[in-house]
């Protein structure tokens, strides 16, 4: 995350402003705006784990490991289990290499340290976590569906960056805003925590985690997490 240090300051040596304002001075580090913009930018790396979850998943059965497992006495929700152990410790493990690395860029990089600004918008810790948790368990339910590495990373892709916005874009346009579009599940891990930058060209931003779009996309960890245990216990695992 030192980077974006390094970047507003290659910025300013070469005469980049915004609207007057200096971008070696913009605080992103500063508590507790550092939450955020960590979590923010954070959130991009969520498809590099999802990778991992789909590679992992779709090995069980590649390999007949999920049928050699079964017949050796582990139960659908042992498997299941399984797999959100992993699910959750690459979340909880994301979660705290945020919380060490903004507590540290705030603490090197801000201008000031306050406690009561620095638990401030901790919140977004939280969101980054539901929304990996959530994300990974979609990946998963696309793995155990497709069963084949390359085409569950296809999927997740495809539905991912394409086909959703694709659908939300076309019901945004026809019925501005409805409230039909935040069920969609990407949109509803994707709304956690919306973008923070324009606070600094004066522009209004969400600086907080709506707790609907919490609500939205606990249901679709739930929904998935379900999900994938129905198709782990019901579907062939030959």
């Amino acid at each position: 995350m030192s980077s974006v240090k390094i970047l507003l300051s290659w910025m300013t040596n070469s005469g980049v402003e915004f609207q007057g304002i200096s971008p070696n001075i913009i605080p992103f580090y500063d508590f507790p705006d550092v939450w955020q913009n960590l979590t923010y930018l954070a959130s991009y790396l969520k498809f590099f784990l999802a990778f991992i979850v789909i590679i992992s998943v779709t090995n069980e059965y590649s390999y007949r490991t999920i049928r050699q497992n079964i017949i050796d006495g582990m139960s659908p929700s042992q498997f299941l289990i399984a797999k959100q152990t992993l699910i959750f410790g690459f979340s909880l493990f994301n979660m705290l290499v945020i919380w060490l690395a903004g507590t540290l860029m705030g603490l090197f990089y801000g201008t000031n340290f306050v406690f009561s600004m620095y638990i401030n918008d901790m919140e977004f810790l939280l969101a980054h976590f539901l929304e990996l948790v959530t994300f990974l368990n979609l990946a998963m339910l696309i793995s155990i569906l497709l069963k084949k590495a390359g085409f569950a990373i296809i999927g997740l892709c495809f539905y991912a960056i394409f086909l959703e916005p694709a659908i939300v874009g076309i019901l945004n346009y026809k019925f501005d805003d409805h409230w039909l579009i935040t069920l969609f599940p990407i949109h509803a891990v994707n709304n956690l925590i919306e973008i923070p930058f324009q606070r600094y060209v004066f522009m209004e931003i969400q600086d907080y985690v709506k707790v609907s779009s919490a609500i939205i996309a606990l249901a679709w960890l739930v929904i998935s997490v379900a999900l994938n245990y129905v198709l782990i216990a019901k579907r062939d695992v030959n």
